[in-house]
């Protein structure tokens, strides 16, 4: 559930967050030039109004759209968009967030519906008018139907917001937000709820205090302070960097995994946000326009003239608050980093490493702008001092996960999701200081010695867990053997069956049996009918369509000491992908039934070390 959520609010900030320039700028042209700005101007103030009814929610429209349905998704919804906003006289912003995905999946599916039926030389006729037919009955179903159902909607959301702000009940968002923001909805509660509400009260009343409930960093501040002041080990020496990122950067990820590692400390962040909230409800305090990254500096220049200083002091009261709070709670158990399942691996310890060569690091949070870059540059300046430069480092959202890359950093907490791109998970807590990134390097530097007689790598790190048999089987010439000791995993973590099914693919792909898209196949085969074939044991494989892409007959198997589960709750220890050419699936899964029969075998399969020792077991050409 809370992966669908997550998902959910992935899709909701999506839409926004790619356009926070764009309402930062009409928001500085509001606070700058509108009467009773800083600087009033009646001619630059002329675009405040056409920013806020067209550009910005059409922006909002293009991107939900291009989101679904690539860029000609994006043109329809901008289209589609425009019959909400000229049929009524509130702003569209939850209208473009519905408009939009709704274009982009007509035109995703009218696409897929013709693939492959166009003649020659109609491409671009075709292309055209489709697009611009749907938009335009979108467009008038959004000016007809659409736009007046979402105007009701918004107008009782504003009511409901309104009623708040007049029965002084604003701070108990705080209650509902902060849970959230641990849990890494901070951007769908963000930029998908809030922005798009505040900016419709910022249209009417000049200033919105919704923009204050998820971005002040006062509250994590305040988390940090205390650790800083009263922890001890990790807890301590990570909270100084931390304190700096918070206020300056408002990268709020950064104090999450503390509140992760000691629950309790959510108490301390709700309290320390309830008091801000009642602070700026008191002196009616707002932003008037959304202040990203929730930083100091975002909240002073998007304050109202004359009432800088209230949002200063709104942020210092959440910082006492929360500080206040959580210093018993701190130092009671001062060094807390490793209590909980989310806590950082022990010192030295690297979970779930690939056995590969490293050539390319991604680091992944949920929006792919905040944390995730922190921890990247942080990491590429690691690499570099360290002479492996040849390494890439870069960063992207946990579900945009590139298909070049070796490696996958992550909050634990994103870990689940990122395990489904079929890439190897390296699961951390702290970008900063988390003790795996500390043995992540020495390896890398270790390898790299060992792999090139000095301190550097040209092109990559290779693990020591590659033996060099391992390294010999890759690089096989023609005919690849059907199973290679590169291609055996064993102690794998438990995941979930869809990524364990990708991960399997990927490496069929990687080791040249198959073509890319294999992977994808093997997972719509599962979608249709489990693969899992009792006693432990799941044999994936592609669809009949995806014959095609085989190259060459081979298998790969991964082991998971505590199984995967599949349907009915059966588990399986042995994830066996296959890739067959012709008819040559037959003789691989004849041979694995004579294998898998033993139940000796197959305990030992299943819990072995040793990939060599599955490699003799299992050897079938």
């Amino acid at each position: 559930m809370k992966e669908k959520i997550q998902r959910f609010g992935r899709a909701l900030s999506a839409m926004v967050m790619p356009n926070i320039g764009a309402f930062i700028a009409w928001g500085l042209i509001t606070a700058i030039f509108i009467p009773g700005g800083w600087w009033p101007n009646e001619n630059i103030a002329k675009m405040v109004s056409p920013m806020l009814k067209y550009l910005l929610p059409t922006l909002i429209a293009f991107t939900a759209g291009k989101n679904v349905g690539g860029y000609r998704g994006g043109v329809a919804g901008a289209v589609a968009a425009m019959g909400v906003i000229i049929g009524t006289d509130t702003p569209m912003f939850l209208g473009a967030m519905i408009m939009g995905p709704i274009a982009g999946w007509c035109v995703k599916r009218f696409d897929k519906l013709v693939a492959g039926k166009v003649g020659a030389g109609f491409e671009m006729l075709v292309d055209n008018f489709s697009l611009g037919i749907i938009a335009m009955l979108l467009a008038i179903a959004g000016y007809l139907v659409i736009g007046h159902a979402v105007s009701w909607i918004t107008n009782g959301l504003s009511a409901g917001v309104n009623w708040m702000l007049a029965h002084k009940m604003n701070p108990l968002l705080a209650v509902l937000v902060d849970p959230a923001k641990v849990l890494f909805l901070n951007n769908a509660v963000n930029h998908g709820i809030m922005t798009p509400l505040g900016i419709q009260q910022a249209a009417e009343m000049g200033q919105s205090m919704l923009f204050l409930v998820d971005p002040n960093p006062g509250p994590g501040l305040g988390i940090l302070l205390a650790c800083w002041a009263f922890g001890k080990g990790t807890t301590k020496q990570s909270a100084p960097g931390a304190v700096v990122i918070q206020l300056l950067g408002g990268i709020h990820e950064i104090y999450f995994p503390y509140v992760l590692a000691r629950p309790i400390l959510l108490l301390a962040v709700m309290l320390g946000n309830v008091c801000a909230l009642s602070f700026f409800t008191l002196v009616d305090f707002g932003l008037v326009a959304p202040a990203s990254p929730g930083s100091l500096i975002s909240i002073i220049l998007m304050s109202p003239k004359g009432k800088t200083l209230l949002g200063i002091l709104g942020v210092l009261i959440g910082t006492a608050v929360s500080f206040l709070l959580a210093w018993p709670m701190v130092k009671s158990r001062p060094d807390f980093q490793g209590e909980s399942e989310g806590g950082p691996a022990p010192a030295g310890e690297v979970p779930d490493m690939p056995s590969g060569i490293i050539s390319k690091i991604v680091f992944a949070c949920d929006a792919g702008m905040g944390s995730s870059a922190l921890g990247a540059t942080r990491f590429k300046a690691r690499l570099m001092k360290a002479g492996l430069g040849g390494i890439k480092c870069t960063n992207c959202a946990v579900g945009d996960i590139p298909a070049d890359a070796s490696l996958v950093i992550c909050q634990r907490e994103l870990a689940d999701r990122a395990r489904l791109s079929g890439k190897e998970v390296l699961a951390i807590t702290n970008f900063l200081s988390d003790p795996a990134l500390d043995a992540l390097l020495e390896r890398l530097q270790r390898s790299g010695g060992s792999e090139s007689g000095d301190s550097g790598l040209p092109s990559g790190g290779v693990f020591p867990s590659l033996s060099a048999s391992g390294r010999e089987a890759a690089a096989e010439p023609e005919p690849l053997p059907m199973l290679a000791s590169a291609n055996i995993l064993t102690g794998l973590t438990s995941e979930s069956k869809e990524a364990a099914i990708l991960r399997a693919g990927r490496m069929l792909e990687a080791a040249g049996y198959v073509d890319e898209g294999y992977a994808q196949a093997m997972l719509e085969r599962e979608r249709t009918a489990t693969t899992y074939m009792g006693e432990g044991v799941a044999i994936p494989h592609g669809t009949a369509e995806a014959k095609t892409k085989v190259k060459h007959s081979g298998i790969v198997v991964l082991q998971y000491p505590e199984g995967v589960e599949f349907d009915g709750g059966e588990k399986a220890r042995l994830v066996i992908g296959i890739a067959g050419k012709g008819d040559d699936h037959l003789s691989i899964l004849a041979r694995l039934s004579e294998t898998l029969e033993n139940p000796e075998t197959l305990e030992r399969l299943c819990t072995v070390s040793d990939p060599l020792i599955i490699n003799d077991e299992l050897t079938i050409g």
